[in-house]
């Protein structure tokens, strides 16, 4: 029987839309279906969800629609996505499917796709996972005696915790015992996340961390959505501030003045120290629209960086075609294989206490070394179609000329100072501008001359 009509955001990063009204339990139930049946081939997956209001809801209707096609589901409860992935290896799972939409706003809910390698599945996995949906093969429900199974496990939890702390200089950290604020914004990360920073020797204080409660402002870690948190930072006299987005894949920071760093200093940090830690001749992976100022950190490491289209399923593949130790990309997502191959704001948090412990310095001065760009950006009502339309119009346009354009992902202008970046999103309904250059007011005047040309509004900045 074919399934509603998907008219939610559909990408690598998940199939999300507003619950009620774009994203159905229906679809939920079938979409479950489907990639029990095209991925996990009918066994075992691994089952886990983030704290919105609808998140048991749709827990329930995943684990059915699996189970009605004979898989067995292990249901691991809240916890972070990257933890999803650990627990399908850990397990020896098929697959798994994390009930969340990550930064979105409490309405929004998604489904995140896991292969049995414990990464996002690729473009063609869900492509599989589509067509399977629209057209499901003949008997694809079991009978009363073969449906799958169900039990719940909360170990893997522990699991990622040991990963975290076998990767890092845990002595050294200690040795250090910073004060940490940590805002869980009420998400996946209000359990791990503090205990981690425990088991570091950090001196934790931990606000908006109870599972039981509504985020308490927009989940997206911007400095807009942020901007109470370096008060709080002072008032705590911390020498850090870590937030996460209600998953816990993505980390932004702020420094011991209470200054919002941004996502974008997030990956630079851990590169910083990872990079360290490999030696010369250590790669990083990132994606076209990432700040510049990880091909400068790594230069100081004798390291390269390998860059992707947009997603962290891409930046997956692009470290693992090119043996990258760190990776991840400009929204405060950190990759480091060591622990599981996805955006890990717990490692992330570890890798940059890991930095300062062994710099010895502040969190200010450490970025100071570190040269500095203007970066932009602004969401516009554009959509994927558009934005492939408007591509030779840009190219031809007199600001673009003597810049190299980069067609992998929408299309990307790069000159040797600056860059502009303009591609559909993956997450949301609409596209992107991203725009780098070494003064504020260089970066806004890129974003606006490709937002003239498109014609389209600015949804927000």
């Amino acid at each position: 029987m074919l399934g509603p009509k998907i008219e939610c955001v559909v990408s690598v990063s998940g199939i999300r839309g507003v619950v009620g009204d774009t994203l159905s339990v229906e679809q939920v139930l079938g979409l479950a279906q489907a990639f029990g049946v095209a991925i996990a081939h009918c066994e075992r997956v691994v089952v886990g969800r983030d704290t919105r209001t609808t998140g048991p809801l749709l827990a329930q209707a995943v684990s059915a629609g699996l189970r009605a096609v004979g898989c067995e589901v292990i249901d691991i409860g809240v916890v972070p996505t990257p933890t999803v992935a650990i627990a399908v290896k850990e397990f020896g799972a098929f697959g798994g499917i994390m009930i969340s939409a990550s930064h979105n706003p409490a309405e929004w809910n998604a489904l995140k796709f896991f292969n049995r390698d414990g990464r996002n599945v690729d473009h063609t996995q869900l492509d599989w996972i589509i067509e399977c949906y629209k057209d499901p093969p003949m008997g694809f429900h079991r009978r009363w005696d073969g449906v799958g199974g169900y039990r719940e496990d909360r170990s893997p939890l522990d699991v990622h915790l040991a990963r975290v702390l076998a990767a890092v200089d845990v002595a050294a950290i200690r040795a250090s015992a910073p004060r940490v604020l940590i805002d869980c914004v009420n998400g996946a990360g209000s359990v791990l996340a503090p205990r981690l920073l425990a088991a570091l020797g950090c001196k934790v204080v931990a606000v908006h961390d109870r599972l039981d409660l509504p985020f308490p402002r927009n989940p997206e870690p911007t400095a807009h959505n942020v901007k109470h948190v370096g008060a709080l930072v002072r008032a705590a006299d911390a020498d850090i501030g870590f937030i996460q987005d209600p998953d816990a894949d993505r980390l932004a920071i702020v420094d011991e003045t209470g200054r919002y760093l941004g996502e974008e200093y997030t990956l630079v940090l851990c590169a910083a120290s990872r990079l360290a830690a490999a030696g010369p001749g250590s790669l990083a992976c990132t994606n076209l629209s990432t700040s510049r100022m990880l091909e400068d950190v790594a230069a100081r490491h004798g390291s390269k960086v390998e860059r992707t289209k947009v997603g962290e399923a891409n930046v997956v593949d692009g470290m693992q075609k090119h043996g990258a130790v760190i990776g991840g990309e400009g929204n405060g997502g950190v990759i480091d294989p060591r622990v599981v191959m996805g955006r890990d704001s717990h490692i992330g948090m570890a890798l940059v206490l890991e930095l300062l412990a062994k710099a010895k310095a502040p969190l200010s001065e450490v970025v100071r070394a570190i040269p500095t760009y203007a970066i932009h950006k602004e969401k516009i009502a554009l959509d994927r179609k558009a934005v492939q339309a408007a591509i030779p119009g840009l190219k031809s346009a007199a600001w673009a000329q003597g810049a190299t354009a980069d067609e992998r992902d929408g299309v990307k202008f790069i000159w040797p100072d600056r860059w502009v970046h303009l591609r559909a999103s993956g997450t949301e309904p609409v596209s992107r501008i991203i725009a780098e250059a070494p003064g504020l007011d260089h970066a806004r005047e890129l974003a606006e001359m490709v937002r003239a040309a498109t014609g389209a509004a600015v949804v927000e900045h």
